[in-house]
């Protein structure tokens, strides 16, 4: 199966049919596929700005390609609550789900670890492993060397997560590869971060905002293209 991966999208509307001339049989997005408008507090104490629209609009893009090429969905840090609702809605959202096709098990692990920016959907370290637990007793599946993690947030200490602040990602997605090894770990989030990496057998890809990465799944083959 050949897999398409995207990430940080922000709303941008990019051409699909560039990616569908690759015929891939699923097109993966790992959150912040919409955009944010932004005022200040009314509240003075408020240190950061408050958010007032999140245009949507991609959302209904995305679930009418779903209709030629199946998209599968995660939330950034930057959905909110009625963004994930939509998601949620348009059937595309594998949050916190454990799907299977063809013969793929995929886990969506959206949101990130903490940030100093306080975005709406983010979580501690010990959420972020709670959450994937959880799918894992709901579903009671063996996925141990046997899935593709879509996460937002990269794990920790790889190529995946560097900025200008450091290494930003998260300890525990890096934990969970450790002890359940996906084959693939297909995240985003920093955008600076453009990279293929491995943590022992676990391939971990971060395409940025600028790319979309191509992955086959029964040759392990992946690349890293612009968009």
């Amino acid at each position: 199966m050949r897999l398409i991966g995207l990430t940080d999208l922000h709303n941008r509307i990019i051409n699909f049919d560039k990616l569908l001339r690759y015929k891939p049989d699923a097109i993966l997005i790992s959150g912040d596929i919409t955009k944010c408008s932004f005022a200040k507090s009314a509240n003075q104490n408020d240190s950061f700005d408050v958010i007032t629209e999140q245009d949507t609009r991609i959302i209904d893009f995305l679930e009418n390609l779903n209709n030629k090429i199946k998209v599968f969905i995660i939330p950034g840090n930057w959905e909110n609550l009625d963004t994930i609702q939509k998601m949620n809605e348009s059937g595309l959202n594998i949050d916190e789900k454990l799907v299977k096709f063809y013969d793929t098990i995929f886990i969506g692990l959206g949101g990130s670890n903490k940030t100093p920016i306080c975005s709406p959907n983010e979580y501690s370290e010990d959420e972020i492993y709670e959450r994937f637990i959880k799918i894992l007793k709901n579903e009671k599946t063996d996925v141990k060397n046997n899935f593709i993690l879509l996460s937002h947030v990269p794990p920790k200490d790889t190529m995946a997560d560097r900025c200008e602040a450091g290494h930003v990602g998260s300890s525990a997605v890096r934990k969970i590869i450790e002890e359940f090894k996906p084959v693939l770990c297909a995240c985003g989030h920093v955008h600076e971060s453009r990279s293929i990496d491995k943590i022992e057998n676990t391939l971990i890809v971060n395409p940025s905002s600028t790319g979309f990465f191509i992955y086959d799944t029964k040759t392990k083959n992946l690349e890293i293209h612009d968009l």
